[in-house]
């Protein structure tokens, strides 16, 4: 009997034990299990500015400094002109993009008013004598036709001198935002002072109608202003092209290839005047 209970008090241990070893085995797991899944939810990385924006062409490189940021900004540098420790380091990238902003809007009065006086004539809205190509309204002196109250070349000097000071002015604003609102002009210095971006100063003359009361709106629009700015850049590189190929102007370019495509295009026209 003795032996027989002995047997028994060492059965029932035994069966104790192994029941406390399998219990715990899979709490431990479980807690490893928690454990990593915490760790590795707190290593996901951020995302960054610009993350999810189209790219064209772009490179590993370029997006280590193109974050997204700037309006129209796709990645595309293959030149590195942006990069501030690249080939185009020697150059400021932020007068880069004023530099395109600005430029832009040139172009894209431009493009406007160079082909207006074609298409307006076309209609009959302006005299003849008035609807001239381009490049015979004295904008370049050699090939102006037109007599205004002076000589071509007096207008291009002209021209020079007041695009010289709007220039100057412009260049003082982007040292010292806010200056062009202290200095006296006219009266009119208010309106000059800026917001402190000298590429949107807006303000009554430069943003008369108010666009962009809010940061979404904004950014929509600075976004349409450089696609469109790049695109007429594009067309007054165009007009050039085709002065000097066809002798006429863009518009009566666009006129004959509509009527002619055939013998009208790119390929028939290869000839310079």
């Amino acid at each position: 009997m003795a032996a027989q209970a002995l047997v028994s008090s060492s059965l029932t241990s035994s069966v104790q034990t192994a029941r406390q070893i399998f219990s715990t085995k899979p709490t431990v797991s479980v807690s490893q299990r928690k454990t990593s899944f915490v760790v590795k939810a707190a290593s996901t990385p951020p995302v960054k500015q610009g993350a999810n924006r189209q790219l064209w062409f772009a490179s590993s490189q370029s997006l280590s400094y193109l974050d997204g940021s700037l309006p129209g900004d796709f990645g595309f540098d293959p030149l590195g002109l942006s990069d501030p420790e690249g080939t185009g380091g020697f150059i400021e990238p932020r007068w880069l993009a004023y530099g395109e902003i600005i430029n832009g809007r040139f172009a894209m009065l431009g493009a406007a008013g160079a082909i207006a006086p074609e298409i307006l004539g076309k209609a009959g809205l302006i005299p003849a004598e008035t609807a001239l190509p381009w490049f015979q309204t004295g904008v370049i002196p050699p090939a102006g036709t037109y007599s205004y109250w002076a000589d071509p070349f007096t207008l291009f000097v002209l021209e020079m001198a007041l695009m010289g000071f709007a220039e100057h002015r412009r260049l003082q604003d982007w040292y010292n935002p806010g200056s062009m609102g202290k200095q006296y002009f006219l009266g009119l210095e208010k309106g000059f002072a800026g917001s402190g971006n000298p590429a949107y100063p807006g303000g009554p003359f430069f943003n008369p109608l108010g666009f962009g009361k809010d940061e979404k709106s904004m950014k929509e629009l600075k976004l349409k202003e450089v696609k469109n700015g790049r695109l007429a850049m594009l067309a007054i590189l165009g007009y050039f092209v085709q002065g000097l190929v066809t002798g006429v102007g863009p518009y009566q370019n666009l006129l004959d290839h509509l009527a002619d495509p055939v013998n009208n295009n790119v390929l028939t026209s290869l000839k310079f005047h």
